[in-house]
């Protein structure tokens, strides 16, 4: 028997060697800071062929006894090892899981990939994860300001926060930590109670219904990877000038959320015929001047929008209860559109006959040109195909030769196709989409390049949808500020 340390940074690993098996003793946190590190440590212990797991060793096992904490990025990490072994045909197993893991392995329905790990209660004890339902303690405006600027977050306002996630904090996992997931508010954070908060479905129904959070966590539930985006992200960029929210290239992020479909709950209502859309009501309300009467954040989608089996109604979001920057008790998810449509603090559904008025439907969120003497709008939707260099930084200094360029991209319509990469005034170079296709989450993809000259030079990536949906070398400006999807372009200095 032989024994080694490995140190990923926050995680001690200690290796364990056999005649027959190859154990990895694990102790700390897996998290997003070192999920990619563990992930290639572990990854470098898989034989590259079958020839070779008979004479290397029979199986791996990753031991989870010492484990305190595994966050949702740390939970894609085990999966993308256990993956990676199925594939080269190695017996790799997931071993004493601890209770906070189990659970979150249950809610996102990882427990069927790992069926064939050994599950074995830890000794060690570790925070349980709380129970969807449960309340939360209240946030008020300055303690939520407090934890965004601690998280290290870009806050652009306090009152209401609108923050956004920095582009370094971009790479690493499949999902953003919830810390960490961008922020937009129109109006200050509702303090909701989950015991006495209610969802009502009214309107063209044959039941209304109220529903407890319980209730809906009772109900058949889905758990998606979705992306979303705010439809300013990139509003900073545009010249000249746009007023709002001056969004730089960060108020976007991923997460796992599981909820309900809301075809689900429609149809438990019995939608009568003739309706046109429905309409989701948020608690969050507010006056737009000192002059206007309080109005609430309201967003309508088609009723053929509505019924589609992939809008979800989210009570967790990368396996904990939903936080309440982010919608607790529950939020819609519109997967594919701008963030617009995924209204937070959810108490009512309302589906109509005429299509809605309301102001956040009709007096903002589209896009509107000049086209000679006409203007033209046209409403804020799918979120348009883009790309983001999230390595290198900007304006960061590198060293000659190879560089590791990386970042990820996504699109409203359809799973990205391909994303391409230029050094300076170089042909684009197609990079490497890491993992599947995705259809409605973001798309790792990375490119080797070799940078032989010393001096500046400008890298762009830019991004292909399967619908044929390319960036645009320059913005596409419009009036309010909206949909900037143009290439991305990160000067670095090559010592």
């Amino acid at each position: 028997m032989a024994t080694q340390p490995l140190s990923p940074f926050g995680l001690k690993l200690q290796l364990e060697a056999t005649s027959n098996e190859t154990i990895v003793h694990c102790k700390g946190k897996i998290t997003a800071e070192n999920s990619e590190v563990f992930q290639r440590q572990i990854r470098d212990l898989i034989p590259e062929s079958h020839a070779q797991i008979g004479t290397v060793t029979r199986r791996i096992i990753v031991d989870l006894s010492n484990v305190t904490l595994v966050d949702s990025t740390g939970l894609g990490a085990l999966l993308r090892v256990w993956t990676a072994a199925q594939n080269k045909g190695c017996d790799l197993e997931i071993a004493n899981l601890n209770l906070r893991v189990e659970k979150l392995v249950e809610i996102t329905k990882l427990d069927t990939v790992f069926k064939r790990a050994r599950l074995v209660a830890a000794g060690a004890s570790a925070a349980a994860l709380p129970a969807v339902g449960e309340p939360l303690t209240a946030l008020e405006p300055e303690e939520a300001y407090q934890q965004a600027f601690e998280a290290g977050m870009v806050v652009h306002r306090a009152h209401p926060l609108n923050c956004e996630t920095s582009i370094p904090a971009l790479i690493g996992g499949a999902v953003m930590p919830n810390q960490r997931f961008y922020v937009r508010n129109h109006f200050q954070i509702p303090q909701l109670d989950a015991s006495s908060w209610r969802l009502n479905v009214v309107g063209l129904v044959e039941r209304p219904l109220s529903l407890s959070l319980r209730d809906l966590v009772k109900m058949p539930s889905q758990t998606q990877f979705v992306t979303l985006e705010c439809a300013g992200n990139g509003r900073s960029l545009l010249g000249p000038h746009v007023n709002g929210e001056q969004w730089n290239l960060g108020a976007v992020s991923t997460a796992e959320w599981t909820g309900v479909p809301l075809a689900e709950v429609l149809v438990r209502a019995g939608v009568k015929a003739g309706p046109s859309e429905v309409v989701f009501r948020g608690a969050d309300s507010g006056k737009l001047d000192a002059s206007s009467e309080p109005i609430r954040f309201e967003r309508s989608l088609s009723i053929e929008n509505a019924q589609a089996s992939e809008v979800l109604l989210a009570y967790a979001m990368n396996g904990e209860a939903l936080p309440i920057v982010h919608g607790y008790p529950l939020r819609v998810i519109v997967p594919g559109w701008y963030a617009l449509a995924s209204v937070k603090w959810l108490t009512e559904i309302d589906v109509v006959r005429e299509p809605f008025r309301g102001y956040y439907q009709t007096e903002t969120y589209f896009y509107e040109w000049q086209r000679g003497e006409q203007v033209v709008r046209e409403p804020v939707s799918l979120q348009r195909v883009r790309s983001l260099i999230t390595e290198p930084e900007t304006d960061s200094e590198v060293e000659q030769g190879e560089l590791p360029i990386r970042g990820v991209a996504w699109s409203g319509a359809a799973p990205i196709a391909r994303v391409e990469v230029r050094i300076g005034g170089d042909s684009w170079q197609d990079a490497r989409l890491v993992g599947e296709r995705k259809r409605h989450s973001w798309q790792g993809w990375e490119l080797i390049a070799r940078l032989e000259r010393p001096g500046p030079v400008v890298i762009s990536a830019r991004a292909t949808d399967l619908a044929s949906r390319t960036q645009p070398d320059s913005p596409d400006w419009n009036r309010l500020g909206y949909g900037n999807n143009a290439i991305q372009k990160v000067r670095v200095d090559v010592r």
